[in-house]
């Protein structure tokens, strides 16, 4: 196997920068005084929004235990007020009353200040950051700081939703407690379950636009006290999400060895800086298997998904389009599963190989039903490869998979799009690959690309969308 494959390594560096903590600053149900540097103030809270606490300007620190916030609480930043770096700490709700961060009067804006982060929570659990509930809405917006929203220090069961994170020093979202010497914080003693991302906006990072999980689940982290291996996250949910202009992976996943789930999202301008190793679209690294489905992928310097690790990913209905590198690439480097799973997806004008597979110490990969146009390096290959490894590149003849009713062209009109110039892959009436495709109801997938239903009868078509 070569070795500038094998030797991939995926370096994130994380700055933590301490800020000084300023007096706590938050408003109750009822009047309630609190000394700050500037004097006693008197805050009250505004009712309006349902809320039992109001975050005033310049807070810094939210602190569930020092208040008394208990489960089912609503936490309201309002709309108007100067908000800066906020640390919600020991917010600790229930499975069915969590508590709530939600904005109140219209957009609340949080603008970091340093190498920080504008919204982070530590010691909580069961919470919700919500900036409502419409579509394209969002309600909080989280601007600058080098992690924009960070979920660290043992939070978990937490959910993201309708929030605008955007021109990050590093990260957009991250969500992952990196091991210290404090035994709470390794694998075993701590496990992030339910991090649950949606309907976000994340744009203009300069890293990673969403990070989940430790990079280095097999090998650990060094840390003051000799190597420590990360926590485990379980219960990993991404979906709807639109991601524009990451500088490197526009989502990235570790250490989820119960799987993740990552679907419906859209993404656009993935690895605008082209950081070598760091500029793909979607990655599932080690201790990562899980499920890639629905997704929009258009544009950008790397390779569409990238899939290490876990031999174990189901991937289906996604469309990939204008790739700088391959459209799909997997290696089962760390861990062998049953095998990579590749249904209904279109790729078109992938930079490399439509799909390369690394992966021969597997039972089976399966390749059904996917549409691959133009690759780009069907003309670079030489005896004993052919134009025809640009589709699916296996690594060597040992890898064991099974290839089924897929169109492989060159020719972006032979598949017959309603609309490829406008990048419309939906089949058009006339295309050859209606009800062409082989059975896979033994996957249960019940929808396409566009949420219609993928089996109208016994037959199926190719790609990502169903007639």
């Amino acid at each position: 196997m070569p070795s500038i494959i094998r030797a991939l390594t995926f370096f994130t560096v994380l700055f933590f920068v301490q800020c000084s903590e300023e007096q706590l600053l938050l408003t109750s149900n009822s009047t309630l005084t609190t000394s700050t540097t500037a004097g006693t103030t008197t805050l009250t809270t505004d009712n309006t929004c349902g809320c039992t606490y109001t975050v005033p300007a310049n807070a810094y620190r939210v602190d569930g235990i020092a208040l008394g916030i208990k489960p089912g609480a609503v936490i309201c930043i309002k709309a108007g007020v100067s908000y800066y770096n906020i640390v919600f700490s020991n917010l600790r709700g229930t499975a069915s009353s969590p508590i709530t961060i939600k904005n109140c009067g219209g957009t609340a804006i949080l603008k970091a200040t340093g190498r920080t982060f504008g919204l982070k929570s530590q010691y909580s659990s069961f919470l919700r950051i919500t900036g409502g509930n419409a579509v394209g809405v969002y309600g909080i917006k989280v601007i600058g700081g080098h992690q924009s929203v960070q979920l660290g220090d043992l939070t978990s069961d937490v959910e993201i939703d309708h929030v605008d994170v955007g021109y990050s020093g590093f990260a957009g979202i991250m969500a992952k407690t990196d091991p210290t010497c404090d035994t709470a914080t390794h694998r075993g003693n701590f496990v992030m379950r339910n991090v649950i991302l949606h309907h976000n906006y994340v744009h203009d990072t300069a890293g990673e636009g969403i990070y989940v999980g430790h990079t280095f689940f097999v090998k650990g982290a060094n840390t003051n006290c000799g190597v420590q291996l990360p926590h485990i996250v379980e219960g990993v949910k991404i979906y709807n999400n639109l991601i524009k202009n990451s500088g490197w992976e526009s989502i990235q996943i570790g250490s989820t060895p119960k799987g993740a789930e990552v679907y419906n999202n859209r993404i656009e301008n993935y690895g605008a800086k082209n950081s070598k190793y760091q500029n793909n679209g979607v990655q599932f690294g080690e201790g990562a298997p899980g499920k890639f489905y629905g997704n929009y992928i258009k544009g950008g310097t790397g390779i569409g998904l990238m899939i290490l690790g876990n031999a174990d990913v189901l991937v289906h209905n996604n469309v990939i389009l204008n790739t700088g590198g391959h459209g799909i690439f997997c290696d089962e480097r760390t861990a062998v599963g049953p095998g990579f799973t590749f249904l209904n997806n279109t790729i078109v004008n992938p930079g490399g190989d439509g799909i390369r597979i690394y992966a021969e110490t597997v039972p089976m990969n399966i390749v059904y039903n996917n549409i691959i146009v133009n690759p780009k390096s069907y003309s670079t290959y030489q005896y004993p490869r052919t134009g025809n490894d640009a589709y699916v590149y296996l690594l060597a003849k040992t890898v064991p998979v099974k290839i089924l009713n897929n169109l492989f062209t060159r020719d972006i009109n032979a598949p017959k799009f309603v609309s490829p110039s406008t990048y419309n892959y939906k089949l058009g009436s006339a295309s050859p690959v209606i009800n062409k495709g082989t059975s896979i109801a033994v996957y249960n997938i019940l929808l396409d690309h566009a949420l219609t239903a993928r089996l109208k009868s016994i037959q199926y078509d190719m790609g990502a969308y169903e007639y």
